[in-house]
């Protein structure tokens, strides 16, 4: 696993990285970097590559985001699954976590507009049996995200150091 976590760093830090790139980093044959590839996508630990995207960049293209905190009452024998993936089924969420803490599920959630994730909110989510309560925490912006900083304008304040 060792070849498999090192591919798996380097793709996390950029998806777009090729075989034969990787290959010369880690000092092997890019066969075998396309074969380690493969059997992670078959044992279901690569499952889908994405673009981190700049939403300020995007102007007013860009999507209203949102993290919503969610209070549910699990079900018997259930437990926290069924009310989970009733949730991760909406179109608008793009992100599901069991928490640890004041709620029990946190959900990020997209959609064109502000108004249109609160309509989300007071037209599916808040109905949903077992949900007890949600708390919506909009996303004015971002400033770092999967590792990338966005505001690239940032200066370096050094400190001067004399003898």
């Amino acid at each position: 696993m060792d070849i498999k976590r090192e591919i798996l760093n380097i793709l996390c830090d950029d998806a777009t990285i090729n075989n034969h790139t990787i290959a010369a980093m880690l000092g092997v044959t890019e066969q075998q970097i396309a074969t380690a590839i493969d059997e992670l996508h078959q044992q279901g630990i690569i499952m889908k590559y994405s673009a981190i995207l700049n939403s300020e960049a995007m102007g007013e293209d860009a999507p209203a985001e949102a993290m919503i905190e969610i209070k549910v009452e699990p079900k018997l024998d259930f437990g926290y699954e069924e009310i989970a993936r009733r949730i991760y089924r909406f179109s608008e969420v793009k992100a599901l976590y069991l928490m640890s803490g004041r709620y029990d599920l946190s959900i990020r959630v997209e959609a064109k507009t502000m108004k249109e994730i609160s309509k989300f909110v007071w037209e599916k989510l808040s109905v949903l049996e077992g949900v007890r309560s949600t708390e919506t925490l909009f996303i004015m912006r971002k400033y770092k995200e999967n590792g990338v900083v966005f505001d690239q304008g940032e200066k370096q304040n050094r400190l001067v150091v004399s003898p």
